[in-house]
């Protein structure tokens, strides 16, 4: 397969991820809007925003993990990203938070299905030693549709009046303004899944059925189990750092800092996006060209030390910070340089699809998201929170997210580090037991 085809069905990947990200997040700018439509309050929006979708993209990711290794991913992703995209035009439809409620949740299960086909996608059609760089810029689609969203929603709630005469769509005048947001996020979808169909139909390692395929599942598990433990442990840790920080850093730069809400805005969206992608470019492209060199740890390798990094410049920054001139300044270039250090899921992904032989890849790589976004989105901000009400003071929440980052880091790069002699063994007998179909060990 071509290289130029092989970047085409990233870029595809790539789109679809943005669109699910802006299918996700474009909620959060419409809140008081949808509140007093459907005439709820702040704990229903609370429920529409996370767990009606959080709790449905977590428990489906096993059984969308097991669809992945069944049947056809390509499908699969069309299916999924059919499914959530007419989900999102129910959620602008929705004349009650009953159905609101219901809409959200199939966003959520249908969302599940991209990231571990997505994977098994790449795997098939990149070499182990490319693996890093695809899968990251997979990941980044996360980072460009959350920024995107809040652009995007804007401009739609500005324009909503005119989406109906200019699309041709006299009955989209009749929405209001937030409703029309959602339907014109969501109808994209429907066109753009059709363009994963460019991705090569791959001959596949079978994976059997019944009691054979969960035994051979399961002894996987057990032969790998030292390796898995350290990296589903050893991410999880540092995702615990991040999704924390993203949930009390724009807190702390209004609280500790007085920003306004625009310019805390412009100071994530430069660092989340543009820095961000630098990141997962250069960790990609590092830890791949290690990896060809012969480095067989070399993804729990640089973790081990990026972690350890972001612990001591993310404890010492928001901990200083507060007594330093230019204080202000300071937080800004920590979170930049966390933000370039931290990405982590092309990695992590990464050497998962190298580990895994191709018939259980689609579940393996949902038991590893679920897990990370279980304790990411359950210690991180969680933890920040305790820590400041312990604290208290003005400059609590900037201790909280120092030690917070200190903890999480350090215990990160402790279990990675341990976890690097394992993933050599785990790679090794891949190795020994894959095949030619099998396109993530093939040079």
């Amino acid at each position: 397969m071509s290289a130029l085809r092989s970047w085409s069905v990233v870029a595809v990947l790539l789109v679809l991820s943005v669109l699910a990200s802006v299918n996700r997040n474009a909620i959060a700018l419409m809140v008081d809007p949808i509140r007093h439509a459907l005439g709820v309050g702040d704990a229903q929006m609370g429920l529409l925003q996370g767990p009606a979708f959080a709790i449905f993209f977590l428990l489906g990711s096993l059984p969308m993990g097991w669809v992945v290794d069944r049947f056809s991913s390509k499908w699969a992703i069309y299916l999924g990203v059919t499914g959530w995209s007419l989900a999102t035009i129910a959620c602008g439809l929705a004349g009650t938070f009953v159905e609101m409620v219901v809409a959200r949740c199939f966003v959520g299960l249908c969302q599940a299905i991209l990231q571990p086909a997505g994977w098994t996608v790449v795997a098939r059609i990149f070499p182990a030693h490319r693996l890093s760089l695809a899968i990251g810029v997979l990941s980044s689609g996360a980072q460009i549709g959350a920024a995107g969203s809040y652009l995007l929603g804007g401009f739609l709630l500005a324009q909503a009046g005119q989406w109906g005469h200019v699309a041709g769509l006299p009955w989209l005048d009749g929405l209001a303004p937030w409703q029309l947001v959602f339907v014109v996020a969501g109808l994209p979808g429907l066109a753009l899944a059709l363009l994963i169909f460019i991705a090569p139909s791959t001959a596949r390692r079978a994976g059997g059925q019944g009691a054979s395929a969960a035994h051979g599942w399961l002894n996987f598990v057990r032969s790998r189990r030292a390796f898995l433990a350290c990296h589903f442990a050893g991410f999880g840790l540092h995702s615990a750092a991040v999704f924390g920080a993203a949930a009390w850093v724009p807190t702390y730069l209004s609280r500790v800092h007085g920003l306004d809400v625009q310019t805390v805005g412009l100071i994530l969206a430069v660092a989340a996006v543009p820095v961000g992608m630098v990141g997962v470019l250069s960790t990609g492209w590092f830890v791949d060209r290690a990896f060809a060199r012969g480095r067989r740890d070399a993804h729990l390798r640089h973790f081990s030390r990026v972690a350890a990094s972001v612990a001591m410049i993310g404890g010492l920054g928001f901990f200083l910070a507060p007594s330093l001139p230019v204080s202000l300044a300071i937080v800004v270039l920590v979170f930049g340089a966390i933000q370039f250090l931290q990405p982590f899921s092309g990695v992590s992904g990464a050497v998962l699809q190298i580990v895994a032989p191709d018939a259980y890849r689609g579940r393996i790589s949902a038991a590893y998201i679920m897990f990370y976004n279980a304790v990411g989105m359950t210690l991180g901000p969680s933890t920040v929170a305790f820590l400041s009400d312990r604290i208290g003071g003005p400059d609590g929440l900037g201790t909280a997210l120092a030690l917070s980052y200190a903890f999480f880091g350090g215990c990160a790069a402790l279990v990675l580090h341990l976890g690097r002699r394992h993933a050599v063994a785990a790679i090794a007998q891949a190795h020994r037991e894959s095949t030619p179909i099998t396109g993530a060990l093939s040079s």
